[in-house]
């Protein structure tokens, strides 16, 4: 049986008429940027996250991008993030001339650890070496920038604690985490501000790129509207220099299309999650992979359910052989990418970073994924270890 990792054509098939036809309105219209569909699919997007205020714009990178420019960080300023994300995260820092420091993550939710975030702001230490070893001449930590990877949240009261200890901003790599919850918190209102994505693939996706920027600040709302339109004030004014960051406005009116039914995607995650948990210790598995486990105090939207697996490389080629696609979000940690040398980590630096990029598997998991398709997934990775052992 041939398993996809996604399958968008049958998200998309019940909803395609309700797609075309808010295309068209916006063609009608004639208003493709700005106007009332954004502001309404802004109004909408704040009420379902639970955010006072949510600002479209062009992508999540650009939803980075705006939230830290918002919140005052520089060319010097250091941001405290993750090494094992979507090198997105990474780039919306350094496209601000900032300067991002790598802390090491838990191995259990993939985030970054309070612990190696006070090490680095007290000590200046990260992977065991002094800040010296990194940059030659010291500079501000201005932010933290935590990833709720794969839709769970970071242990996110002791980063804010932290934070406000030492007067640091906190911009949540939201991207992967709409509708999941902190101890009863969403997901976009942990810190000062987030970041989300929808692309294609992502639980809320676009027919194309979209972003959005969240906050309980109306001051920080305004400036990131200001910062996705070039900065500017009133007609040809412009307090600072920013860039072209906005959403479109039938991007805005198909994710209008799709956003009521966020809930119900979400729910049935949850139900292929479950039934993945039981596949695995059905089949007696349970020694051989590691399920994702979810903190207590955490709701998880399930955007990837990911396992972790000995010889994941040869696992992974022999689910593709059974015709089951499969993915590794992230097989090289950022502070091993060739653009970040510059930095001075090594191998070896950020130990469960490195290990998690070796050993995660994102098997499929789709709204509407089938009990059959799963069971042939689970089937497949237990035919695997059966020959291996």
């Amino acid at each position: 049986m041939n398993v996809p990792q996604l399958d968008l054509n049958s998200l998309h098939a019940p909803l395609m008429e309700q797609l075309r036809t808010a295309i068209e309105e916006v063609l009608a219209s004639g208003r493709f940027i700005g106007g009332p569909v954004l502001e309404a699919f802004e109004a909408e997007m704040a009420k379902l996250i639970g955010a006072p205020h949510a600002v479209a714009v062009s992508n999540g990178t650009d939803a980075l991008v705006c939230a830290l420019q918002a919140l005052g960080v520089k060319p010097g300023d250091e941001v405290l993030t993750s090494p094992f994300t979507f090198f997105a995260t990474t780039a919306a820092i350094v496209r601000l001339g900032a300067t991002p420091v790598y802390v090491d993550i838990d191995p259990t939710n993939f985030g970054i650890k309070p612990e190696r975030v006070y090490d680095y702001i007290d000590d200046g230490v990260v992977g065991g070496k002094k800040r010296s070893e990194f940059n030659s001449e010291h500079t501000k930590v201005r932010a933290i920038m935590p990833v709720h990877l794969y839709g769970q949240c970071t242990e996110m009261d002791p980063i804010t604690e932290l934070a406000d200890q030492f007067s640091l901003m906190v911009v949540e790599d939201a991207a992967q985490a709409i509708l999941s919850t902190y101890k009863e918190r969403p997901a976009g209102l942990l810190g000062d501000a987030a970041g989300f994505s929808f692309y294609p693939s992502k639980n809320l996706g676009a027919l194309g790129e979209g972003g959005l920027v969240t906050t309980d600040d109306e001051l920080v709302a305004e400036q990131v509207k200001q910062i996705r339109n070039h900065g500017q004030t009133g007609p040809n004014v412009h307090e600072v220099v920013a860039g072209n960051y906005r959403m479109n406005a039938i991007t805005a009116a198909t994710l209008r299309v799709k956003a009521p039914h966020l809930v119900e995607w979400t729910e049935q995650r949850a139900d292929a999650a479950s039934r993945y948990h039981s596949l695995f210790e059905d089949k007696q598995l349970l020694d051989d992979v590691i399920l994702p486990k979810v903190d207590k105090d955490r709701t998880v939207n399930w955007h990837q359910y990911v396992i972790r697996v000995d010889k994941r490389d040869e696992l992974q080629a022999h689910l593709r052989q059974s015709g089951i696609d499969c993915q590794v979000y992230y097989p090289t940690p950022a502070h091993l990418q060739p653009c970040m040398r510059h930095l001075g980590y090594e191998a070896g630096d950020l130990p469960e970073a490195e290990r998690a990029a070796q050993e995660v598997l994102s098997l499929p998991l789709f709204p509407g994924i089938s009990p059959e398709q799963q069971d042939a997934v689970v089937t497949a990775v237990q035919e695997f270890f059966q020959s291996h052992r």
